[in-house]
């Protein structure tokens, strides 16, 4: 069995470096987010969890970009989602391009109006939007919290 550090090392963040160099296409960020969601269940072998979807749900809980990245490996999946312990991506969304705004330095004028920019997101149950970048971003950074308490 892989430890969780070593899973993290040899997939889940060469997975997520690949997709940051080729941003706009869906399907390496379809493969860095199954890579992210796969350590949880690499995780829980590891400790010996006597449940592995209790876990999970503990997991999402404490670590609100662990639940979406489970969500959204699932959704992709199976399409929509119908147990109610999924809220957030449960209606078989897949990530979307759309264009945004903001200012960015040496790109927008001061005063002027935003610059615009693509991002690749996925639309929320709510119909907020989560940008794949941050999404990515927050979960690496609850795995490493996530390991740490758990001493691995």
């Amino acid at each position: 069995m892989v430890h969780p550090r070593e899973f993290l090392t040899e997939y889940v963040d060469p997975a997520t470096l690949f997709w940051r160099k080729n941003q706009y296409v869906k399907h390496l960020a379809i493969h860095a987010i199954t890579q992210m969601d796969v350590l949880a269940e690499v995780v829980a072998l590891w400790t010996s969890h006597p449940k592995v979807q209790d876990f999970r749900d503990v997991l999402g809980a404490r670590e609100k970009a662990l639940g979406i990245i489970r969500e959204a490996h699932n959704s992709h999946k199976h399409g929509a989602l119908t147990s109610k312990r999924f809220k957030q991506v449960s209606q078989g969304q897949r990530p979307t391009v759309v264009t945004k705004s903001g200012y960015f330095l040496n790109h927008s004028f001061i005063g002027g109006p935003p610059t615009p920019y693509d991002a690749l997101v996925y639309i929320l149950d709510d119909g907020t939007e989560k940008e794949i970048s941050v999404l990515l971003a927050e979960a690496r950074t609850a795995w490493d919290r996530e390991l740490a308490r758990l001493q691995l």
